[in-house]
């Protein structure tokens, strides 16, 4: 449970023709600090990947300089009404700060339900 994203990011990455290295921003909806810690370790997983997931390759290692670079949901007090729009905004303005780029946002909820979203801002 809360894993979704390690499910969506691949998927979220292949659409857009992206990889984990190609992003300038990674904001990943921390319902809890464990949960967050337990995707990024799968998404680095080379076994995650070939038994779980199919691919032959990990999805690739979260660099911490690009991650939940403001904060994160834990530190915003986990609004659950407004999360997803709040990541997505904070996502394009801080892209746009940085001068552009792509960012990845992926969030969690109960159920097994994950999304990811690559976005980009010039």
């Amino acid at each position: 449970m809360l894993l979704g994203p390690a499910w969506s990011t691949p998927l979220a990455l292949e659409r857009a023709g992206l990889t984990m290295s190609d992003l300038t921003l990674i904001d990943m909806h921390e319902a809890f600090a464990a949960q967050t810690l337990a995707n990024i370790q799968l998404l680095g997983s080379e076994r995650f990947a070939r038994e779980v997931l199919g691919r032959a390759h990990a999805t690739g290692e979260v660099d911490d300089s690009k991650f939940n670079v403001l904060g994160g949901s834990i530190a915003y007090g986990h609004p659950f009404a407004a999360t997803g729009a709040r990541m997505i905004t904070q996502t394009l303005h801080e892209l746009r700060r940085r001068g552009g780029g792509f960012g990845l946002v992926t969030a969690c909820a109960a159920g097994g339900l994950g999304a990811a979203m690559v976005l980009e801002a010039e």
